[in-house]
């Protein structure tokens, strides 16, 4: 669920562009079409790399002369367009779980049950991960990305206001930090959701999975009876709209102020914190190292006495196999390709998702500070079962769009709260009630 830089249209790239099926007095030539949501130039050339050497090593291993194309494009309004036609990729990338459930459903994806078994995917990935992947026990997708979210900060300002992060534990610590801020004439929290207004759940995640994990995941699978008409749902959106009200929100415009509104002045320095998630590697990794060593990061404070702080985990990314093609295995091998140690490194060098998998140390060690000091603590709240759960990867894919776009209408006082939180009910029900399997990971 990461936002990247769009630069253009989408490019075909690869082992050079490839148009054409055979060519006349060469053995016959086979075409696998990857379509992968990245557009950022570095990330881009790492693909075309990466996969062209996937394809060469298949050729090379079972005597066959197929050619890479690559579609490399941001957005599912594109893929959505793709799988609807009949000029389906064989290989792609989507967003979420959600996503993959909602394919799967309409029967455009491929059975890989046989090939994770060949390749031992299941000893590889983590549980958790790998369970995600799984519908009525067969395995559809192959879940890659895993990410958090958390709350970045800025030194000079945190040094400013005479603020320890390391004592920003608990709602009155933080909320005592975004007054001084706001106070001082920072803007205590920045988001921005205008351009990408799925960066409002990243906010919404935390603030469900800190309202209660137990109480979140019996919502999510329908075991309780209230569900989010739960009074404790109620009291986790009136603070948020409170901080909203209060101008510690991006000062009330989260949702009228851009993404990169909101990367420009946390790094002018005219905000305390920024929320985002595992991907914010993207906009740091250019900044100048001096700008690099002025950036912390740490986990969300907690906002009540039920939770402490935790890291709401997703997937960022799903790869998936067209249940039309006839690639299937070349697709498979080049699946279990990305799961290579060598890879994690080069992926983590560019702000790319990693494998769902345990990486070696080593990978981290070219990583800026900042970043390696991200990592470590998303690795450390796996390693512990410390982590909660992400809209995107656990809720039904339509209460998962009802949250971010309906408290806006929150926000901005055109819905009350009771209102949000009982279409937010009604749409969990109707969704259980449609099929929808919730796969949620037991935490501590």
């Amino acid at each position: 669920m990461n936002k990247v830089i769009v630069i253009a249209a989408a490019l075909l790239l690869g082992s050079g562009c490839i148009f054409a099926k055979s060519s006349a007095g060469a053995k016959s030539r086979q075409i696998v079409e990857i379509s992968a949501n990245y557009t950022e130039e570095t990330q881009v050339k790492v693909c075309q790399k990466m996969f062209g050497e996937l394809v060469a090593e298949y050729n090379k291993k079972n005597g066959t002369n197929y050619q890479l194309q690559l579609l490399t494009g941001q957005g599912m309004d594109i893929t959505n367009t793709r799988m609807s036609s009949g000029d389906k990729p064989d290989l792609f990338s989507i967003d979420s779980p959600s996503d993959a459930n909602r394919y799967n459903k309409d029967g455009l994806l491929y059975d890989l049950s046989a090939y994770a078994k060949k390749y031992g995917w299941k000893n590889k990935m983590f549980p958790w991960a790998y369970d995600l992947a799984l519908a009525n026990g067969k395995m559809m997708s192959m879940p890659f990305g895993y990410e958090g979210l958390l709350l970045w900060y800025n030194k000079s300002a945190m040094k400013k206001l005479g603020l320890n992060p390391a004592d920003i534990k608990d709602l009155a610590s933080f909320e005592s930090a975004m007054q001084k801020a706001k106070g001082a004439g920072y803007i205590p929290v920045i988001l921005g959701t205008q351009d990408w207004p799925w960066a409002q759940e990243w906010y919404l995640s935390i603030m469900y999975s800190y309202t209660g994990r137990n109480l979140l995941r019996d919502t999510l699978e329908g075991k309780t009876k209230l569900g989010w008409k739960d009074p404790r749902f109620k009291s986790t959106v009136e603070l948020y709209k409170s901080w909203n009200d209060k101008g510690y929100l991006a000062d009330g415009k989260s949702y009228i102020l851009t993404s990169d509104d909101a990367i420009n002045i946390f790094t002018t320095g005219k905000a305390l914190f920024k929320l985002e998630g595992t991907w914010a590697p993207y906009w740091i990794l250019p900044l100048s190292q001096e700008e690099q060593d002025n950036i912390g990061v740490m986990l969300h404070p907690a906002i009540n006495s039920a939770e402490k702080p935790h890291l709401p985990i997703a997937i960022g990314q799903e790869w998936c196999i067209s249940a039309g093609t006839k690639n299937a295995d070349i697709c498979a091998f080049i699946l279990d390709g990305l799961m290579q140690q060598k890879y994690q490194g080069v992926f983590l060098d560019s702000g790319m998702d990693v494998a769902p998998i345990k990486i070696d140390d080593a990978q981290y060690a070219n990583l800026t500070p900042v970043v390696r000091n991200m990592w470590k603590i998303v690795n450390t709240a796996l390693d512990n079962n410390q982590f909660g759960y992400a809209t995107y990867a656990f809720y039904p894919p339509e209460t998962r769009v009802y949250c971010y776009e309906g408290i806006v209408n929150v926000l901005s006082n055109k819905i009350s709260v009771d209102t949000y939180l009982s279409k937010m009910q009604e749409l969990n029900e109707k969704e259980l009630k449609a099929g929808f399997t919730p796969v949620i990971p037991s935490a501590k």
